[in-house]
């Protein structure tokens, strides 16, 4: 028998041998015979490298076969432990005592020499024993020939005594490390007894790889024993030596068998190859020898042993069981155990076992990564390395059967990764540039195939996209990076992933039959329109929601996009059905809530479709404000909505309303950002529109519930009188008798919630501000020139709007040192303006608003102040200059300014260019201005009505009356010298204020936010500031203040009492924990003092001159 020439396989296809299957059972048992040989006689070791002596230069080097393997438990370990070494050691004592040293032989004598040397190496492994058993024997051999050497220095080695030595300590081994050795084989020490013939072939038929290979062909018991009996003489060691140095010098001469050069692509692959074969290779002879040492006399005298066979054939039988005419020619070295094309061999032997194991053997008797029994999986492994083939043609071979029959369905995907796994090792251990070209070439091949496996199987599973699991299309998807990733196939496929773009066709055309099958179902021509679109639309988002979410979430390998091809195709078709209704009749007339529902559903935002819609929905927001704010209201008590916070429920409603409707904006999600952004900005006109009504509507409730209480009042209003009655209390300054109480105006807690709200409604405002990014709405909005005013450039008509809050501080014209103000505003000369009267102030407040159109871009305007007289002319109290022009008002935003009148007194105003921009920032500044100015003013009437009672406590009255009674007093007692009214008398004066302000300050207290008492408190006592300084001026027209007489030093006291009084109060008295004193003590309380200390001085100059 010879090797076939060389490798014919190369990428044109692989060369079809036509093999026989009886002969590759006959080598496979060949090779099963050849595992019993090494298993019952020891002939190979698996672990450790030692070296022999140089005269044999044997080293033993690779894997052995361990001496368990031989003797032990078939899964014991050769492992060596104290426990073997301690029992080793007991051992070889019992045997040196049991013999008499006396009467023992010469051989004997070198034995025992031998075994007390060797005890002295086994003691270094007492404590940390090292290696396995089989090292023990190499050392006990190496020693032995040592000793051979030492008593006969000049005569070879007699190998027969040196095997029975070997023979007596292996059976001294095998005691030790076998629990039950009277159930086992004894081995056959050379010498010995020979089985008979019977025997050894019942021995042969009971080896398991033996029976595997009868099972796996299907032979007969008759022919099987015919065909061991044929084998046995020729399985020998001896053959088994010469096909291991036939092979070496094959490698060596270039021989096609085990491999040649031409084999590889370049000479270093091959060099590494050869080196590699030839080290394995020797590595084998050397172990073969080593345990049996009388193959190597042999080997050296090139004569065959025939008794070295454990099976005792006749060893001048022929070695080859075959006919010559299955050599290639007579120039090739015939083989035992190789067949003459081990490939096709191992081809077929493997293709057998798979077919057998996965057909005839229960998978529970299967390895778990891997489709072979562990009978069938350690045949193939014999046969693979006696036959001289390389690992790479193994998992190559391997992967190629799995992936036919997975084609065929006799296998599943899981048995394709377990081959993908296993040749995946054999990649990481030598790479394929080194390989041989054939098995690169079948890897290439191999894994084309799987690739093209694979691709059928993605189409399938993608053409169901909607109702595969995920999970199945990247198991594939991962198989295909397994095969990309590979050099080798990196080498012919540069790109390999492009071929998943072929796959999109497949996505496309599933993609459509899907939209068929949901249109069918979900399309019921007997319902609305608008409803089967919603209905659609749902199935549609779940779906596709679905696809995108759990099963797709990104494109396979960046290639192949499932979800935007799905969502392509479904857009074309669902975008065609809703333009259809979008702009049918129907649509028109649809609910806008429904309408809406489908824009919420359509994962298509085309915003031509419901533009219309939104537009609408805007235009019904708007006219709907009022109606929001007065629901509001209507439904608020005014009364703290719980204990921690400050306002009621009406701000509570109004801006929940708020945020409904720009959650419903940006819930649209709204594909075009400029209209997204101007229906934002339409929302900021809504909330600036309701807040500016709320806070109106707030400010008619706290001047409406003072009027109420104006209805009680004794002390009439000079409106409600006669002319008469006017003209008198104008001419004399006094009230009509029988009139001189006020009643007081009390602060009620619903007019505190009231400013609360306000200042609750700037807060929301701000986080409103700050949940529509409205900074970046404007900015978008600017970037895309949408911020112009509603009004064109070249506009001639102005409109401003102008309202007169109010003035401070006039003259007091009157006798009685108050005024009757009414403002008049004049442009050219001409009345544009009136306001009505307010009778007995010089702190009057008017709250009225004047539209004014100008045609001129800018005008001056007088704003003038009178006094209204029932007798006589109206007297001016005050006037000013202000200017009207677009150039200050063009942002349209409220302007509020205080101007100073002439010649004394301030007058304020607010002014605002009426127009508008588009401009959400321009809306929600215009919102925040109006809640402050909301705030000042609810805050300002509070206090304006509290100070009227004031004025009416700290006043001249008070103080004359004080200055009567203390005179009358001392006049009784007939004494004329005025004398410094006590602290008590001055408190007495002002008890009913002290009581009302005691009363509302805790009103207040208890209803108002920190933040609007503090506001509230500090105008109140600049209010009673106001009140001490009027007592400072004297009583009548301003003509004549200037040549009355200061206060007198009794009147200075009373009002420095006073003054000390009312700060302590407000202080909090003794505990102090009211407004602090650095509050108090503030600019006005400063010039109070200096005004005071002014007239003092005056008066000193003045009595000074007198004297």
């Amino acid at each position: 028998m010879e090797v076939r020439t060389g490798s014919k396989l190369r990428r044109n296809g692989r060369k079809k041998n036509i093999i026989n299957s009886a002969a590759v059972y006959d080598y496979a048992l060949r090779c099963a015979i050849r595992a019993y040989i090494e298993q019952t006689a020891g002939s190979s070791n698996k672990d450790g490298k030692k070296e022999r002596p140089e005269r044999y230069s044997i080293h033993v080097g690779g894997v052995l076969n361990t001496l368990t393997d031989k003797f032990g438990d078939e899964g014991k370990s050769d492992k060596l432990t104290r426990e073997i070494v301690r029992s080793l050691q007991k051992r070889l004592d019992d045997y040196k005592k049991s013999k008499d040293l006396t009467r023992i032989d010469h051989e004997e004598k070198i034995f025992m020499a031998v075994v007390a040397h060797f005890q002295t190496k086994l003691q270094q492994h007492r404590y940390k024993p090292t290696g396995s058993v089989n090292d023990l024997v190499v050392q006990f051999l190496m020693i032995s020939q040592d000793e051979l050497k030492k008593f006969d220095p000049n005569n070879t080695i007699s190998h027969e005594q040196l095997n029975r030595y070997m023979s007596k300590f292996a059976e001294i081994v095998i005691q030790t490390t076998t629990r039950s050795h009277s159930d086992r084989k004894q081995p056959v020490a050379p010498g010995s007894p020979l089985p008979s013939a019977d025997e050894a072939i019942q021995a042969l038929e009971e080896f398991p790889m033996i029976i595997t290979v009868q099972n796996l062909f299907q032979v007969s018991n008759e022919d099987h024993r015919r065909k061991l009996q044929e084998l046995q003489p020729l399985c020998t060691d001896s053959a088994l030596l010469d096909d291991l140095k036939n092979c070496i010098t094959n490698v060596h001469t270039n021989k096609p068998f085990p491999g040649c050069r031409k084999d590889f692509l370049d000479q270093h692959s091959y060099e590494n190859w050869q080196r590699r074969e030839v080290k394995q290779l020797t590595e084998l002879m050397n172990t073969l020898m080593l345990m049996k040492p009388n193959l190597a006399l042999n080997a050296t005298n090139q004569t065959d042993v025939g008794s070295s066979n454990l099976l005792s054939g006749d060893s001048n039988r022929a070695r080859n069981s075959i006919p010559s005419a299955e050599s290639v020619g007579g120039n090739q070295p015939a083989f035992t155990f190789i067949p003459n094309d081990p490939r096709s061999f191992f081809r077929m032997l493997m293709s057998m076992c798979i077919d057998y194991d996965t057909d005839i053997v229960p998978e529970n008797e299967r390895a778990k990564t891997s489709v072979l029994s562990q009978q069938s999986d350690e045949l193939l492994r014999e046969c693979w390395r006696t036959w001289r083939l390389s690992a790479p043609f193994r998992g190559v071979l391997y992967l190629e059967f799995i992936k036919a029959r997975y084609d065929e369905q006799k296998l599943d995907l899981e048995d394709v990764k377990d081959a993908i796994r296993a040749l995946d090792k054999v990649i990481k251990e030598s790479h394929p540039s080194t390989w041989a070209i054939n098995d690169r070439e079948s890897l290439i091949r191999s894994y084309e195939g799987l690739n093209n496996t694979i691709m059928h199987e993605l189409e399938h599973a993608l053409s169901n996209y909607w109702k595969i699991k995920p999970d199945w299309v990247y198991s594939l998807v991962n198989i295909l990076d397994k095969i990309y990733e590979n050099p080798a196939y990196q080498e012919d496929h540069s790109d390999p992933f492009l071929t998943l773009t072929r796959l999109e066709v497949t996505v496309e055309g599933a993609a459509v039959e899907r939209w068929r099958a949901l249109e069918k179902t979900h399309i019921d021509p007997s319902r609305d329109s608008l409803d089967n679109l919603l209905t659609l639309a749902d199935k549609l988002i779940k779906e596709l929601s679905s696809i995108c979410t759990k099963k797709f979430p990104k494109p396979i390998k960046d290639v192949l996009d499932v979800r935007g091809i799905v969502m392509a195709r479904h857009m074309s078709f669902f975008t065609l059905e809703i333009e259809n209704w979008a702009y049918s009749p129907e649509a028109r007339e649809a609910p806008v809530e429904v309408t809406f529902e489908l824009n919420k559903a359509a994962l298509f935002k085309v915003e031509s479709w419901f533009l219309q819609h939104t537009r609408r929905w805007l235009k019904t927001t708007h006219a709907s404000t009022p109606e929001w704010v007065m629901n509001a209201i209507k439904q608020d008590e005014f009364k703290c909505i719980n204990e921690t916070a400050s306002h009621s429920s009406s701000i509570v409603d109004l801006f929940s309303m708020f945020h409904q409707a720009v959650d419903f904006v940006q819930g649209l999600q709204w594909p075009n950002e400029p209209q997204r952004c101007r229906f934002l900005t339409s929302l900021g006109k809504v909330i600036a529109i309701a807040l500016e009504h709320y806070t109106s509507i707030l400010e008619g409730f706290i001047t409406e519930e003072f009027e109420v209480q104006d209805k009680k009042v004794v002390v009439e209003s000079p409106t409600s009188g006669s002319l008469l009655d006017i003209a008198r209390y104008q001419l004399t300054g006094s009230q009509p008798s029988g009139k001189e109480e006020m009643q007081a105006r009390d602060i009620t807690p619903e007019m505190c919630v009231m400013l609360n709200d306000i200042e609750a409604a700037r807060g929301r405002l701000d986080r409103l501000y700050q949940m529509m990014d409205v900074d970046e709405i404007a900015d978008r909005m600017r970037e895309f020139g949408s911020s112009t005013p509603v009004e064109r450039a070249e506009q001639t008509n102005f409109l401003y709007t102008i309202r007169i809050v109010r003035a401070d501080n006039l003259l007091g014209l009157d006798n009685n040192g108050l005024s009757d103000p009414y403002v008049v505003l004049e442009i050219n000369k001409e009345e544009v303006v009136k306001t009505r009267t307010i009778y007995k102030t010089v702190n009057p407040r008017w709250d009225q608003t004047f539209d004014i159109v100008l045609n001129e871009r800018a005008v001056d305007v007088l704003a003038l102040v009178y006094d209204e007289d029932v007798i006589g002319a109206n007297r001016e109290c005050g006037s000013v200059w202000f200017k009207l022009s677009p150039e200050y008002y063009d942002d349209y935003q409220t302007h509020e300014f205080t101007l100073g009148l002439h010649p004394q007194g301030r007058l304020q105003l607010r002014v605002s260019l009426v127009g508008e921009k588009d401009d959400i920032q321009f809306w929600f500044v215009k919102s925040f201005r109006a809640l402050k100015r909301a705030e000042n003013d609810a805050a300002s009437m509070i206090v304006d009505q509290m100070g009227q009672f004031m004025r009416f406590c700290i006043s001249r009255r008070t103080l004359d009356k004080l200055l009567r009674r203390e005179k009358s007093l001392f006049s009784f007692r007939g004494a004329n010298k005025q004398v410094e009214p006590s602290l008590q008398e001055c408190e007495e004066a002002i008890v009913p204020l002290l009581d009302y302000l005691e009363k509302n300050l805790k009103c207040l207290n208890d209803n108002l936010s920190e933040t609007n008492m503090h506001l509230v408190v500090l105008r109140i006592w600049n209010e009673m500031l106001d009140s001490l300084k009027n007592i400072l001026r004297p009583a009548g027209p301003a003509d004549q203040q200037q040549d009355a007489s200061p206060l007198d030093e009794y009147e200075e006291h009373v009002i420095f009492k006073w003054l000390e009084l009312l700060k302590i109060f407000f202080n909090g008295g003794e505990d102090g924990d009211g407004v602090p004193l650095d509050k108090l003590e503030n600019k006005n309380y400063r010039a109070l003092l200096n005004e005071v200390g002014q007239q003092r001085e005056s008066r000193h100059q003045r009595e000074s001159k007198h004297l």
